[in-house]
This record gives structure tokens, sequence and C-alpha cells, in this order.
């Protein structure tokens, strides 16, 4: 009997849980969707991370970033073992990229998964109600900013993707694969005013720095966003002058804020602590500490001379940039290693020696750790880059005061500035045991009103960024990158590197094949390509 009710009765449960529709269709346990995801404590930060996560892309934003900033143009070799280490690196330089080339495919791949990274950020931080890190409902200032930042970094990788590759698509939501068969490039000036729209609405909600704690370094702020709108400015002001004005309003915000100020000592920047000193405005900042599953930068192993460091020897600077350099500039020491340098280990000595691979005879010091500086996985290391650093804001303030009439006399102080840093800066490498060059007890000049200022300009954004991935960009923007190019084949240290270089077609790179095979031809190719 007891059998048999036993029975009847599961019958009977499973009769009526049969009629319920959902009863099969019930979410499967311990599974994460994207719905209980943003119901789950700390999901909106997380979320924001995510974003941040792209600049963690050792080949997709790290290499590339250096591979198309210095090493495609007049200011460094690619470098490597020999020709065949990275071959495709060499033709950005030569001006001979294929659509295949993996630089750019691996370049364009990162930046889209982080804007989409973005989009589902943005799409889904307004929709649902959010909670914190301990369960209890998220302020609406905080979801605010996060909203913010998502913005900044969103148009920060449009920004990176116009320059290299020109008019891209814009995908502002999350969309089905099959939306990749409609994917049509916008223009250059669509995507400059997304770009511009982005950053706008940051920079409304975005708070400026005075009002973030220590633990908020390497977050987006307002200075910040105002930085990148005079960058934008500037970089699109060489199809529309129009822009030279608004690029140095918002130069002009983040000085009058006097958040930020040149950091005393040039060097300080680069070494251990220099995400903590007055200058920069928004860095990348690797941690190096496995046991908390934070990892550093691939780029100091990239970038570091082969040999006994172990590092890759890439990125190489050149003769051409080292003489750019004047009598005396401190600068120099501190953007360039040599064969011969010294440095202290735990136990020993690291003396640099470039004899067993091509070289330029140079190395770039600013991404080089020093082996005290190195953690247990070497390639995974502590080390910040500063994207935007307050030397920079001074000098695109003068530069867009000069392309748009402003008082000359303003011009050169500001340019000064940068100057008078440099120049009052330390001579001795504060890591090194010994260095081979020695940088002569000579006072930079200040500029005068009278010189040729755009020269000038030109001159001191070359030396005072040299290394740090922004040649590209100042030449593209200056409407100078094939000539440059040209004219630098002809110098007898130069392999006829860029001789190739043709008007009309090289001022861009070409839209990744896999791309336009991607979307079924939707997505164009660049002229020349």
């Amino acid at each position: 009997m007891k059998k048999i009710l036993y029975a009847t009765v599961c019958l009977t449960i499973l009769g009526v849980a049969s009629c319920k529709d959902d009863f099969l269709n019930r979410p499967t346990a311990g599974v994460q969707t994207e719905e209980n995801f943003f119901k789950s404590p700390g999901a909106a930060l997380k979320t924001v991370v995510k974003c941040y996560q792209v600049f963690n892309d050792a080949y997709g934003y790290e290499a590339p970033r250096a591979e198309l900033g210095n090493m495609s143009t007049d200011d460094s070799n690619k470098g490597g073992s020999d020709a065949a280490d990275r071959p495709f690196v060499a033709d950005l330089g030569y001006g001979r990229a294929l659509s295949s080339n993996p630089t750019l495919q691996s370049f364009w791949a990162a930046s889209y998964l982080g804007i989409g990274n973005c989009n589902v950020g943005l799409a889904n931080l307004p929709i649902n109600t959010l909670l914190d890190d301990g369960g209890y409902k998220l302020k609406d200032e905080v979801k605010s900013r996060y909203l913010a930042e998502m913005q900044f970094l969103r148009a920060y990788l449009y920004f990176e993707l116009v320059k290299v590759f020109g008019g891209v698509p814009i995908i502002d939501k999350t969309m089905p694969v099959s939306y990749s068969n409609s994917l049509k490039r916008a223009t250059s000036t669509e995507i400059f005013n997304f770009i511009i729209s982005d950053l706008e609405a940051a920079a409304n909600k975005l708070p400026k720095k005075n009002e973030t704690q220590a633990s908020d370094r390497g977050r987006a702020t307002r200075e910040a966003a105002w930085a990148m709108q005079a960058r934008v400015y500037l970089y699109f002001a060489k199809s529309n002058t129009a822009l030279f004005e608004k690029a140095k309003d918002a130069a002009k915000k983040v000085i009058d804020e006097n958040s930020f100020s040149l950091t005393a000592n040039f060097q300080d920047l680069f070494l251990k602590d220099g995400y903590k000193t007055s200058e920069p405005i928004f860095s990348i900042i690797k941690g190096d500490d496995p046991g908390l599953n934070i990892y550093g930068a691939f780029t100091p192993v990239y970038t570091s001379p082969r040999g006994q460091t172990g590092a890759y020897g890439f990125d190489q600077p050149t003769q051409n940039l080292v003489d750019e350099f004047e009598p005396g500039d401190p600068r120099l020491l501190f953007t360039i290693l040599e064969p011969g340098d010294v440095f202290a280990k735990a136990s020993g000595q690291e003396v640099l020696n470039f004899s067993s691979y091509p070289s330029t005879g140079y190395h770039n010091r600013k991404s080089y750790l020093n082996p005290l500086r190195r953690g247990a996985g070497w390639g995974d290391d502590a080390w910040t880059f500063h994207t935007i650093r307050y030397a920079d804001v001074l000098l695109m303030y003068a530069e867009a005061l000069l392309e748009s009439n402003g008082d000359k006399s303003m011009v050169v102080t500001y340019i000064n500035r940068v100057r008078t840093r440099a120049s009052n800066s330390s001579r001795t490498d504060a890591e090194a045991t010994s260095r081979v060059r020695t940088i002569a007890n000579i006072p930079l000049t200040n500029v005068l009103a009278t010189a040729d200022l755009r020269k000038a300009i030109r001159h001191e954004r070359r030396v005072e960024f040299a290394m740090e991935y922004q040649r590209l960009s100042d030449l593209q923007r200056w409407n100078v990158y094939v000539e440059t190019m040209n004219n630098y084949a002809a110098k007898p240290f130069s392999n006829s590197r860029g001789a190739a270089f043709k008007k009309g077609v090289n001022e861009l790179f070409p839209i990744p094949q896999a791309e336009i095979d991607r979307s079924g031809g939707s997505t164009t190719q660049n002229p020349g390509y």
C-alpha cells in the first residue's frame, strides 16, 4: 500500500509539474547569464574593469602600440633577433604593409573587443538595478561615473582605430553576428563626431582629479577627457583648421584646473613610482602580483635588449632620433640605452651587449626595467605607460594657440616650461651603475617668440615624447608622414626604409582583409591596397 501511495504521489507531482510551461525551461543552476550577472553584487565595477582590460592584450594592444607608434616611423627600427623575426612589423615602416598584416589584424580585433565590452556595459548598466560589492543598491553617482568611464574608453579606442585606418565601422551597441554582413565604414568625420560626443558626455560625468582617491590612479578623470578632446581636435585640425580653437580651449581647461604639474625631474616619470608623480593625466598602470591575479606589462620584455637580459630586442631608436636632441638635453639619456651600460642585479651586474643581433646601437630606456625591478615572470612586469601627461597638454596648448593665430609670447611661455623642466633635470641615471653616455651640463636655451615656432613645437614634441608611441600620430596630423619617411630613406643609416611611401596611400594602413571578408565585402579597403 505504501508503495502504491508513493507511486501515486510521485505521479501526481509529475502530472501537476508537467502542466507548468516553465518546468523544463528553468535556468540551469550555477550558470551565469547576462541577466543574472547584472543583478549580482559588484557587477557594474567588474564590467568597467573589463573595459580597461583591452590594455592588457600583449599582441593586440601593447605590441601594436609600439609597432605602429614608433616602428612605423623614423624614430625606431623593428629590431628583434633578425629580419625574419616578425618581418611584418618591418613592413609597416617600409610602406609595404599588406592587408594580411598580423599587427593590423590583432590591433583591429583587440580594439573592437574593447569597444564591444564598453557597449555591453553602456547597454546594461542603465536598465538594471545594480548592487555594490556589499550587496547594497549602487549609488546613482557611482553608476554615472562608470558609464562615463566606458564612454571615455570607447572614444579612446575609436581614436586609436581612426588614426591607423581612417574611417571604420561605428558599432555603438551589441550586435548579432548576422549584422557583420552590413558593417560599412563610417567616414573620418563621422568617427570624429562620434568620438567627441562620447568625450563630451564623459567629461560631464567623470570626477575631477581632486575628487578622486589615490586608489583611483589609472582611471579616467574629467581632465583626462578634456586632454583627449584636445588631442582629437588637434588631430582632425589637419583637415579643418577651425578645430585649433577648440583644441586650445580643451587644453586650457586642464591647465586652469591646476591639478597637474610637470614632474620636477624628467626621469622620475619612468621610475617605479612614476605614476604617483604630479604629471600623469591618464596612465596604464601594470602590477605584478600573480598571487592576487595581478599581471603586468609585456612591453618591457618586448622592447628591451636581447642577450643577457633575455628580452626580445624590438623597437630600436634610430640615429636620426638621437641626432634630434640638442647638446646638454638630459632627456636623451633617459630615452636611449647603449652597449656597455651597466645595471645592478641581485647578484652581480647586467652589462648591456647588442653584438649578437642586428641593432641600431640603441634601445628604449623608458621601457627598460633594470634587473631589480623585474618580476618573477620576466615579461609580465610592474610598469606604467603614460598615455597622456601634463607636458603633452602644455605643448598641445602651445600648438593650438600658435595655429589659431594666438599670442606668440604665450606660445613660447608654454614651450619653455617643458624645456626648462628638461634642462633642470638630473643628468645622471638614478638606476644605473654606469652609463656610457654623459650629458654635458649645458642649459637648454629658451625659445624666442621670433623663432620658427611651428618647427620649435615639432622638435620639442619629438624629443619630449621620444619612444612614447606618439610619433606616428604627430606626423599624420601634420600631414608630413609620407614626406618624412621619404626623406628618412635618404639617410645613410636608413637602409632605404621609407622610400616606398606614396602620397594618397601610406597616410593610412590597410584594412585587415579578414575583416573585409567577414563583412561580406560591405567593409571596403583603403585606396592603394
